[in-house]
C-alpha cells in the first residue's frame, strides 16, 4: 500500500489550496480502488468531501424531505434540549455497549470521550428530521465515522448519510419496506451469478435474516477488525446506495465451499453465514461487488425481481424474535413457519 499512501498524499498536496469538491471523481476512485484511502489521516480530508457528493442512481426515490433537512438541527443544540429527545435513552444505552467496538490501541479515556459525543451526535441527527426513527445498528455506522473524522466533521458525514445515502430509507421507513426489501435482490444476484448456490439456500429457506445487519451497519457490526470495516466504508461512500447488497452476494458467493458442506438445515447455514470469518479476502470481495454491479445493475435487478418474485417478505415477527430467542433460535422457528407458509 506503499505506493497508494504517496499517491493519495501527493494529490492531497498538490490540491491542498484547492476545493476538493471539484476533484470528486479522483478521490471516489482512490477510495474503490484496491486499498482504499489506506490510512485515517486521508479518510479525515475524504470522507466529509464523498458524503457531500454521495452517488445517486436513476433509481433513487425522489421523496428527499427538502423542508425538514436543516429545518431543526444543527451541530451546537443544547445538551438538555438533546436528553428531552424521545430517542435519547436508546441511543445512549446502544452507545455504551460499544466497547468492543473501539481499536484496541485507543485508550481507556479517549473511548470515554467519544463515547460521550456519540449519543448527541445521533440524536442531533436525528433531529434533523422529525420523521427519522433511530434503529439499532446506526449508532455503529456513527461510531466508525466519529471514530475517523472527530465529532464536528463526523455530523455532518453522518447528517448527510442519514438525508442522502441509503440510511434515509432505513430511518424513515420500517425494516421490511427498507433494508429486507432490498435484501430481496440478493437472490437475483446469486440466481444469475451461482444458480447452485441460490437454489441450496432456497431449498432450505434461508431468506436474508443472516444479512440484515450487514446493510443496516455497512458491516461494522459484523467485521472483526476496524481496518476492515473502514476499508469498507471507503467504498460505500464512493458508490451507489446498493452497493452493500452486491457486497453481501460476494461475501455469500466466498463461502460457498462452506455452504454446500454444511448440513442442508436453515439454522445451520443462517449460523454459518451469520459469523463472519476473522479474516477475509477484503479487496478481492470488494472488486467482486463492483463487478457484479456492473453486470447487473440496480434497475435491472429491481426488474427481474418484479418479474419473478419467489421471496415473502419477512415478519416483524420474525425481527422481534431474533433479539429474543438468538439467532439459531429464531432460524429454527422461522424454518418451521416457512415450510407452511411459503409456496415456491
Amino acid at each position: 500500500l506503499k505506493k497508494k499512501r504517496e499517491e493519495i498524499a501527493r494529490f492531497l498536496k498538490e490540491h491542498d489550496n484547492e476545493n476538493l469538491d471539484d476533484y470528486i471523481s479522483n478521490l471516489r476512485c482512490f477510495a474503490r480502488s484496491n486499498g482504499g484511502l489506506v490510512t485515517d489521516q486521508y479518510r479525515a480530508r475524504i470522507w466529509p468531501v464523498l458524503a457531500r457528493h454521495l452517488v445517486k442512481t436513476d433509481e433513487d426515490d425522489d421523496d428527499v424531505d427538502y423542508d425538514t433537512v436543516s429545518s431543526v438541527s444543527d451541530s451546537t443544540d443544547d445538551g438538555e434540549d438533546l436528553r428531552s429527545h424521545p430517542e435519547w435513552n436508546q441511543v445512549e444505552l446502544d452507545v455504551r455497549r460499544t466497547l468492543a467496538r473501539f481499536p484496541p490501541n485507543i485508550s481507556d479515556d479517549r473511548r470515554t470521550s467519544l463515547q460521550d459525543q456519540l449519543t448527541p451526535l445521533i440524536v442531533r441527527v436525528l433531529k434533523t428530521n422529525r420523521r427519522f426513527r433511530y434503529y439499532q445498528g446506526f449508532h455503529d455506522v456513527c461510531l466508525t465515522v466519529i471514530l475517523v473524522c472527530g465529532a464536528e466533521s463526523a455530523f455532518e458525514v453522518c447528517k448527510n448519510l442519514a438525508h442522502y445515502g441509503p440510511f434515509r430509507g432505513y430511518l424513515l421507513k420500517t425494516l421490511e419496506k427498507s433494508v429486507l426489501k432490498e435484501l430481496e435482490l440478493l437472490y437475483v444476484i446469486l440466481s444469475r451469478a451461482d444458480p447452485q448456490l441460490e437454489r441450496v439456500m432456497r431449498e432450505v429457506h434461508l431468506g436474508t435474516m443472516f444479512a440484515l445487519s450487514w446493510p443496516l451497519t455497512w458491516f461494522s457490526h459484523s467485521l472483526n477488525h476496524y481496518q476492515q470495516i473502514v476499508r469498507f466504508f471507503d467504498v460505500f461512500l464512493a458508490s451507489p446506495p446498493l452497493t452493500p447488497i452486491y457486497v453481501c452476494a460476494a461475501i455469500v458467493l466466498k463461502r460457498k465451499a462452506a455452504i454446500l458442506t454444511c448440513d442442508r438445515e436453515m439454522p445451520m447455514i443462517h449460523q454459518l453465514l451469520t459469523n463472519m470469518p476473522n479474516e477475509i479476502h477484503l479487496d478481492a470481495i470488494l472488486s467482486d461487488s463492483l463487478y457484479l454491479a456492473s453486470l447487473m445493475p440496480p434497475f435491472a435487478l429491481k426488474t427481474e425481481f418484479k418479474i419473478n418474485n419467489r421471496w415473502a417478505p419477512v415478519s416483524r415477527y420474525a425481527i422481534t424474535m431474533v433479539a429474543a430467542v438468538g439467532v439459531a433460535g429464531a432460524a429454527y422457528y422461522l424454518n418451521l413457519g416457512s415450510r407452511f407458509a411459503l409456496s415456491f
